[in-house]
This record gives C-alpha cells, sequence and structure tokens, in this order.
C-alpha cells in the first residue's frame, strides 16, 4: 500500500508535535507499507537524517515558512505534481490549513487526522479559522482519524460527517535522552503556549497561595516554550508577587526538555481544552507526577495516573500540589501509575491503528458533500 503525505506541516515547523506524529508514523509503517513526501525545501529538524526525503534545508531559524513564502510555494507545487501522477493508493494531508488538494486528489481515498478542534471551539483566538474550508476537507476524508474519545465526540458535534469514518487513534512515544540542567530540583513545570483556553492564570494564582504556605516561600514554577514573558504577564506577576517564582525557559530542544520533567516536583497542566495531552506523556516517561485540569481528553489520556483539579478554581489545584509536595509516597505511586500508562501508547501500535484507517478508507465509496 501506497501512502502519499503532503508537505504542510513539515514546511511550517521546524519542530513540533503534529510533524514529530507524522515522522512518527513514517518510521513505524508496516513492511507492506510505503510512504512518500515531497518535500524539496525543510527546516524540519526530524527530517533532518533524509530517511523520508531528499530536501534541502535553508537558512535554518528563519521565517521562511509562510503560506506566501517560497518554501511553501515550492513544496506546494511538488506536492500537486505527486498528486496528480497518482501514484498512491491513500493521501494524508499533514495539515488542513490549505486546501490546494482538494482539486488535485479526484477520487483517490483520502485520511486527515484531526488533532483536536481547538481553531472551531476558540475562535476568538483563531480568527483566520475557514470553517467552511475545515468542513470542506472532512466532508471529502474517506476516513478522519481523531487523537481521542474526546476529540471524536467534538468532530461529530461540529462537522457534518458521520460516525463510521471517525476512528480514534491515539498517539505514541517513544521516550528519548534526557539532559540535566544546571536547574536546582523541586520546581513545578508548566510546558506550551500560556494564551487563552490554556488558563495559565489558575496556575499562577495557585502558586500565589502555596508560596505563603510555611516551608514554600521559594518554590518555583519553571515554564518551557511559549517564548519570553508578555508585558501582561510581568504585570500579573508582580501583582501576585511572584516575579521570583516564576522563571520562563522558552525554547528548548527535545533532550532539554525531558531534563526538566526529571527535576521537576510536578508537571501541572491546567488547561480548559486540548485534543490528547502530549506532553502528559512526556512527563510519564521522565517519572515526573502529573497534576491535571479535570476537563477535555485530560481523564481518558492519563486515568488514575494523576492528580485532578477544577480549573476553575486555583484553591483547588493549589490544595493538591501541597498535597503532592508534602507526600513522597504519593509522589512515587504516580510516577509508578505513569509508567504503566505510558505502555498503552506505542508508535507501532498507532501506526498500526491507521494502517487499518487506510484500508477502510481504500474500501469505503467517495463520500457524498453533505449541505451545510
Amino acid at each position: 500500500m501506497n501512502i502519499l503525505y503532503d508537505h504542510q506541516a513539515f514546511t511550517v515547523q521546524d519542530v513540533g508535535g503534529v510533524s514529530r506524529y507524522y515522522r512518527a508514523l513514517l518510521d513505524h509503517a508496516a513492511p507492506d507499507v510505503q510512504s512518500h513526501v515531497p518535500v524539496l525545501v525543510s527546516n524540519n529538524v526530524y527530517l533532518q537524517d533524509r530517511r523520508h526525503t531528499s530536501h534541502v534545508g535553508f537558512f535554518p531559524g528563519q521565517s521562511f515558512r509562510g503560506r506566501f513564502s517560497f518554501m511553501w510555494k515550492l513544496n506546494r507545487l511538488a506536492c500537486r505534481r505527486a498528486l496528480r501522477r497518482g501514484e498512491f493508493d491513500v493521501f494524508h494531508p499533514t495539515l488542513i490549513d490549505d486546501p490546494y488538494f482538494l482539486d488535485e486528489v479526484q477520487d483517490k481515498p483520502m485520511v486527515i487526522t484531526l488533532h483536536d478542534m481547538i481553531p472551531m471551539l476558540f475562535t476568538e483566538q483563531y480568527p483566520q479559522t475557514n470553517v467552511e474550508i475545515i468542513t470542506r476537507i472532512a466532508q471529502r476524508a474517506n476516513q478522519i482519524i481523531a487523537v481521542s474519545e474526546h476529540t471524536r465526540a467534538d468532530i461529530l458535534r461540529l462537522l457534518p460527517v458521520s460516525p463510521e469514518r471517525v476512528t480514534v487513534v491515539p498517539h505514541g512515544f517513544t521516550p528519548g535522552p534526557a539532559a540535566r540542567l544546571v536547574v536546582p530540583d523541586g520546581y513545578l513545570l508548566y510546558v506550551g503556549t500560556r494564551s487563552g483556553y490554556k488558563n495559565f492564570d489558575c496556575l499562577l494564582q495557585a502558586l500565589a497561595q502555596l508560596v505563603r504556605q510555611p516551608g514554600l516561600h521559594e518554590l518555583r514554577l519553571v515554564c518551557a516554550g511559549g517564548g519570553k514573558p508578555t508585558e501582561a504577564e510581568q504585570d500579573r506577576l508582580q501583582e501576585l508577587g511572584l516575579a521570583g517564582n516564576v522563571q520562563f525557559a522558552g525554547l528548548l530542544q527535545e533532550a532539554e526538555l525531558a531534563g526538566l520533567y526529571c527535576g521537576a516536583a510536578a508537571f501541572v497542566f491546567p488547561s480548559h481544552y486540548e485534543g490528547f495531552g502530549f506532553p502528559i506523556l512526556e512527563a510519564f516517561a521522565q517519572e515526573c507526577p502529573v497534576v491535571l485540569s479535570n476537563a477535555s481528553c485530560f481523564p481518558e489520556t492519563a486515568q488514575d495516573a494523576a492528580l485532578y483539579f477544577d480549573p476553575n478554581q486555583p484553591a483547588d489545584l493549589a490544595q493538591q500540589l501541597h498535597l503532592l509536595l508534602r507526600e513522597p509516597a504519593l509522589r512515587r505511586q504516580l510516577t509508578q501509575l505513569g509508567t504503566l500508562r505510558l505502555a498503552d501508547f506505542t508508535w507501532t501500535q498507532a501506526a498500526e491503528r491507521t494502517r487499518a484507517v487506510y484500508r477502510a478508507a481504500r474500501e469505503q465509496p467517495q463520500p457524498q458533500p453533505v449541505l451545510i
């Protein structure tokens, strides 16, 4: 079976969860699956070894990746040509931002992966979202992969697609090396962007309550990724009396991020919504206790391997963190449960389930458009 992936995730991302997902599918494909990725120019770190492409890099770290950049245009042209040749059994676009392929794929089977429905649920934060394009692509897809049951439910609620065309295939995870950083152990760890539905202020309010407790005055929060603190965030830290308790680590290599998980007293994920919650698996892999919002997909992903709190109640989060910090036995129990839970997420399983979706797409008739 020949699978054609397109360029989009590998063009717009130098590093990131979506392009890492597709690289994992490429690496763990079954022997009877041949994959092609027509990328001519890319700075994506997951393609650097050229195992799946013969592309060239171009000024890594520079911004040449936008929808109207030369890199995007070259790679889209290569994908158009591959689509027109038709030498594939299933087409799997890596993003659905650009509908260029709808006119090229013709009657070939198509599969898409929807990692979350955030752009349609939080339109005020994603004003560029084109609901009509997302709907057209979803209707055209023979099969849709959802990364969690929670995401599948949102897809069926928000898009006019039939349930038999939406299959859950959870992510896998392969632990990598951890680089120990020069950061004293015992901090709380937050990973990712910090605006809107990420609910970062809930964590700050909880931390402000914790540092007033005896023995916790110097408790620190380390924020990885998400960029430098904004002026509004700096003002908020001053307002809460946390200016000396929060450190922003910026963008890190994977081994450096793994090192931060290793040294953390807890990883905290306060978000109101996620499609899967990949950092949970990263924390499990480094035996880092996990404290999660009880919203969205989190209970599905972590099950009993985490503590949970109400994302609208900073005091609830502070209480769970205080409990975790003073109970070494609880931390050990959570890390043991996290290790067991991690065994349920392998890329071999994910690739095999994805292959089953490809087979289903080949056997399904062309979906009929639904009027919206």
